[in-house]
């Protein structure tokens, strides 16, 4: 096990002796802990200056009770024994008082499952950074904007995971991350550069404020550009997006069991073009997470469209057998949402952006996206709004900026009519919360529909 020194939110042991205190709960067939933990220390600025510090520890535990058929679980963010204890007694009356569960697939053991590794995804640097290190970087940030309205995040944090559980199971991982966003608004347009990885030293913030205060310059006196089906170029932060969506809607086996998933009716068919591969794969160099689900099943990297075929979902424990598939380790938490596929990585290209570009005759570059939702799941129907520097692309070069639009359009038609992938395969952090990841380069989509345009 990598030694996570004194910056680790909580310690293999400290977890270890809280588990040992209810897994023996008197009562019970089967006991479950799982322990997270997290450090984030988070440094916000607005207006070119710094507005906020925060530090946030916190630890839970899970107690997962299992009395026969019936199962439930209690939450402490406390870690005595006594504590414990009382959460496993609370689980254990509720799996009482809970109706029976059939599908329930029981507890994993190591004989069934095998015992899973920590991918340890950490670097002490960022786990010790202190809100005066994050300070300096967001006065790097302010001096590489040259703007005086610039406005974003740098966050570093750690996080440990572990499970443990009455049958023999025993995982522990742990992984750090920093993030910073940057917005430059300069009046006339707005601008956007981001970064991510586990390491501090590995964001560039410097080319993150660059970039944005260059989006900003670029975008001043945009031109109405008419509605309708464009070729385009997404840069990895609006195909990240797309990835996570497409993730949520539809690459868990618990939305094809139900139905919803495009794999429910599509799979082994061509889903999207030959230079399309997606996986959920955390053991990727540029993703971020922990090398087993909330079961403490080891994760396995799972390829979801295979060179524009679709070919099979992430499951978990209960959903496998429905599907007459293996467990791939991706246990979400909830059995009503099913397995999460969490650590998307759309399999980067060979074509520069700059090549990527070049092969576009009349079309638009596209920063990012905000604001979606999704329209209708099994066609991974998606709406939303550019936003943060779009540019008309003429004879493959960057022509004027034009005012943002909303778009209509399925991810997997977008897939289907991608010509080229870049070779710049970027990490990012989830919008919500700090579990998983997401990877992806820039893409050429041959069609993207934009239903409207907005009038800024």
């Amino acid at each position: 096990m990598t030694d996570l020194r004194r910056n680790v939110p909580i310690s293999p042991g400290a977890v270890r002796a809280a588990a040992g205190a209810v897994l023996e709960l008197a009562g019970a067939d089967a006991v479950e802990v799982v322990v997270t933990s997290s450090l984030i220390g988070l440094t916000r600025f607005a207006r070119s200056r710094i507005i906020q510090n925060t530090v946030r520890n916190d630890v839970r535990a899970y107690v997962r009770v299992v009395d026969g058929d019936r199962v439930a679980v209690a939450a402490t963010n406390q870690l005595g024994s006594d504590q414990m204890l009382r959460a496993g007694g609370r689980a254990l009356e509720a799996a009482r008082a809970t109706p029976p569960d059939p599908d329930f697939p029981g507890l994993p053991s190591p004989s069934r499952v095998g015992q899973a590794d920590g991918i340890f995804r950490w670097d002490e640097t960022t786990a010790g950074a202190s809100p005066a290190r994050r300070a300096e970087a967001v006065q790097a940030i302010l001096r590489a904007s040259g703007s005086d309205n610039a406005a974003g995040v740098f966050e570093t944090s750690a996080h440990c995971y572990s499970v443990i559980n009455s049958l023999g199971v025993e995982c522990f991982d742990a992984y750090t991350r920093c993030v910073t966003t940057c917005l430059v608004d300069d009046g006339a347009a707005t601008g956007w550069g981001e970064a991510s990885s586990h390491a501090i030293e590995a964001v560039d913030v410097e080319r993150a404020a660059r970039t944005a205060a260059g989006k900003a310059s670029r975008g001043h006196d945009p031109v109405e550009a008419e509605p309708g089906t464009y070729e385009v170029i997404l840069e990895p932060a609006a195909s990240a997006m797309l990835m996570e969506y497409l993730s949520y809607m539809g690459m868990g086996a618990k939305q094809v069991v139900d139905g919803e998933s495009f794999l429910a009716s599509r799979s082994g068919e061509r889903v999207a073009s030959d230079e399309i591969t997606v996986a959920d794969d955390v053991f990727d160099d540029h993703s971020v997470g922990i090398g087993f689900d909330l079961e403490g099943v080891p994760k396995k990297a799972v390829t979801v469209i295979d060179h524009g075929r679709a070919v099979g979902p992430v499951t978990d424990l209960r959903t496998a057998p429905k599907l007459g598939l293996a467990p791939t380790g991706h246990y979400s938490g909830s059995s009503e949402f099913g397995p999460y596929a969490s650590n998307v990585v759309l399999r980067p290209g060979d074509e520069s952006p700059e090549e990527l570009m070049a092969g576009v005759d009349d079309g638009f570059l596209i920063t990012r996206f905000h604001y979606v939702n999704v329209l209708d799941r099994p066609s991974t129907l998606l709406t939303g709004m550019t936003r943060d520097g779009i540019f008309r692309i003429r004879g493959g070069e960057i022509a004027e900026p034009v005012n943002n639009f909303r778009f209509s359009q399925s991810v997997l038609e977008a897939l289907g009519a991608t010509s080229a992938v870049g070779n710049d395969a970027t990490a990012f952090a989830p919008d919500y919360g700090s579990f998983g990841s997401n990877v992806a380069p820039s893409l050429r989509v041959g069609a993207f529909n934009f239903a409207s345009t907005t009038t800024h």
